[in-house]
């Protein structure tokens, strides 16, 4: 059974909690466990020397042992500590009150000494050898004498000439210290576990911040990958998460972007080899028919021959036209294609073009003006790509200007353009056909002729110039009141 990352989350900070939580327990009591005890020590080797005093006093004859016995409990009861006195032989003086739970055997008392015995009393007692040897003794440990767990200091009480003589000896109960880390304990565990509790709500609320979002990246990636790019993730942090996010918002803008141009361009490419098919297999029909027609005999009239002979050439024309066109447009899309560029004045180019179709225009009685408002017309072009160009707009016009109508071709610049305009009183372009007079094969007007419409490519290789110059170029028409196109290239 898979763990969702939120869980494994929460899971790993709740035994990092708990891990963190007993670690600072246990160092904290053994720390201030070794604090009090070395504390407490301390103050057990400081009595017992002052207590050697008092036992200097008995030895002396000073005081007696009433008075020996009744200091040695106001000791233990100031201390809280079980105080002994053991001479060098090894021999109880005296013991504070209360008195020991278990005393094993003892011997006497003989001149109010009490000697050790096999018990736990003399067991207890023979731990005292480096004490009589003149060391300190330091010792934590269960004692079986009072049935708990005691402190034990034993100091020596040395001679002028440096014998111990006698030993102090102050057990002291460390049930005080279990208690306050008992309590110590159930603080630590009581704020552990509010602590634990808000971790979790934290960790909760943390883990699904994480998780939400990757939830719906994945559901995005999953859509992405069935085909469904609409998809948008909608995070609003500025983190990582937010970043990564918004990639997948850019990748599957991207991929729809792609998709949709990959199904235009497939789409482009059928209707190219359909239009393809249908504008070589129109001259080749007319071009076999006619042929066969005269092959057969079955032409005899010989001016009707030569008119179909006519139809042939022009058809052959039309093919060998498209065949061009469609040459020339693929060079120009070809992206490894380079164009020579130079500055060239485009007046002169336009007043060029102007003069080539001069004679078109009049054998239609059309009026062709160039109207040039500034010496300084030059740009960085190709000539023979920009009088194509030219020609291409002049054509296009000529078919479409009614006689009696009129194209003027204007050159303007601007402040870092140069505007090469092209205006006709024609027929015009309605405005739902406008976005589309790029599209090769396209035609606006499909009631004319086959050889007023032309091939259809003119302006998808205009379109092709165009771009390669970095020029931009807008259009504006309406039907009956003619078109404009008004084209702005970079200046020099």
């Amino acid at each position: 059974m898979r763990t969702s990352l939120q869980n494994r989350l929460l899971y790993s900070y709740i035994i990092l909690m708990v891990v963190v939580l007993v670690g600072v327990s246990l160092a904290i009591s053994l720390l201030l466990r070794e604090y009090f005890i070395a504390s407490k020590s301390k103050e057990l080797v400081n009595k017992g020397y002052e207590i050697g005093r008092i036992v200097d006093s008995y030895n002396d004859g000073r005081i007696d042992q009433n008075q020996f016995e009744n200091f040695i409990n106001s000791v233990d009861s100031i201390l809280d500590a079980r105080v002994w006195v053991v001479d060098n032989s090894r021999n109880i003086l005296v013991i504070s009150t209360p008195k020991l739970s278990r005393m094993g055997e003892v011997y006497g008392p003989a001149n109010g000494q009490v000697r050790l015995g096999k018990g736990a009393l003399g067991r207890a007692m023979r731990d005292l050898e480096q004490v009589f040897a003149g060391q300190v003794l330091v010792r934590h440990y269960y004692s079986p004498v009072y049935e708990e767990n005691m402190l034990t200091v034993a100091v020596p009480l040395a001679n002028d000439d440096g014998s111990v003589e006698a030993a102090v000896i102050l057990n002291s109960p460390v049930r005080g210290i279990d208690e306050f880390l008992r309590q110590l304990y159930y603080s630590i565990s009581g704020i552990g576990l509010l602590a634990l509790g808000l971790t979790i709500l934290v960790v909760r609320w943390l883990a699904g911040s994480i998780a939400r979002p990757l939830k719906m990246m994945q559901k995005s990636a999953a859509d992405m990958a069935c085909g469904n790019y609409n998809t948008r993730i909608n995070i609003a942090s500025d983190d990582e998460l937010g970043a990564l996010g918004k990639s997948l918002n850019v990748l599957a803008c991207e991929l729809e972007k792609f998709v949709s141009n990959t199904t235009k361009m497939e789409k482009m490419r059928r209707d190219f080899v359909a239009n393809v098919s249908h504008e070589l297999r129109t001259p080749v029909t007319v071009i076999r028919g006619y042929t066969e027609a005269l092959l057969d005999g079955t032409i005899g009239d010989a001016e009707l021959a030569e008119k179909y002979q006519r139809v042939m050439r022009d058809e052959t024309i039309r093919l060998e036209r498209l065949i061009n066109e469609l040459l020339d447009l693929s060079r120009l899309e070809a992206e490894n294609t380079s164009m020579a560029v130079e500055n060239l004045p485009l007046a002169a180019i336009a007043d060029g073009a102007v003069i080539m179709m001069t004679k078109r225009a009049e054998q239609k009685r059309v009026f062709l003006d160039l109207a040039v408002t500034t010496d300084e017309s030059d740009i960085r072009g190709n000539g023979d790509r920009l009088t194509q160009l030219m020609l291409i707009l002049l054509d296009n016009a000529l078919k479409f200007t009614p006689a009696g109508g009129r194209i003027t071709v204007g050159v303007e610049r601007t402040a870092e353009k140069v505007v090469l305009t092209v205006a006709d009183s024609g027929a015009g372009i309605p405005e739902a056909d406008l976005p589309f007079i790029w599209e090769r094969f396209y035609k606006v007007d499909k009631s004319h002729s086959r050889s007023e419409t032309g091939t259809g490519l003119g302006l998808s290789i205009a379109r092709e110039i165009i771009d390669r110059h970095g020029a931009t170029v807008e259009v504006k028409s309406m039907s009956g009141q003619g078109t404009i196109f008004r084209i702005l290239f970079p200046g020099v």
